[in-house]
């Protein structure tokens, strides 16, 4: 298998990854971007100091293979050892979007919802679906279903849409 191959296949590994593990943990949008940021600047110092030892050139292969990679599998271990699962039901809110230029606008309901309460207002990939929008369509309360990890990060296991008369129009 060639350096290019392995970047291919790493990187559709990486892809997968994220949009599976990663985005069912409960994070902090920018808090991570922080965290991964200092790992970075820290990670780069050592690799020009030569403490952390790569081969000539290999720089772009470790930023952009093997340190995603090594980040997706602390997730992907954080999911497969949650434990102690709990429900959280909220009533929720889905917004109209707007998506278009200058002269083409189009509207239409999105599957990234708003919580009352506010709750996990940071954390964006937890109030996003990559869903139809149907299955949300005439609901207005979603039911998590939450664990924690071996690291102690909250993972989405499961969710469920729901109609509920308790939950207000406007709240």
């Amino acid at each position: 298998m060639t350096k290019v191959d392995k970047y291919i296949v790493f990187s559709i590994l990486n892809v997968v990854l994220s949009a599976t593990m990663m985005f069912k943990t409960v994070l902090n949008f920018y808090f991570f971007v922080l965290i991964i940021s200092i790992i970075c600047i820290i990670t780069n110092k050592l690799i020009n100091k030569n403490i952390i030892k790569i081969k000539d050139g290999d720089k772009k292969y470790f930023f952009g293979v093997v340190f995603p990679l090594i980040v997706n599998c602390f997730f992907l271990i954080n999911y497969f050892t949650g434990m102690n699962p709990k429900k959280e039901t909220y009533c929720f809110k889905s917004k109209i979007a707007v998506v278009g230029g200058r002269n083409s606008h189009q509207k239409g309901k999105t599957t990234y919802i708003y919580l009352s309460g506010d709750a996990y207002k940071y954390s964006y990939m937890t109030r996003s679906f990559f869903i139809d929008y149907k299955k949300m369509w005439g609901n207005n309360q979603i039911i998590y279903t939450f664990e924690r990890g071996i690291f102690g990060l909250k993972v989405r296991k499961d969710y469920k849409f729901v109609y509920s008369e308790s939950c207000p129009d406007n709240y």
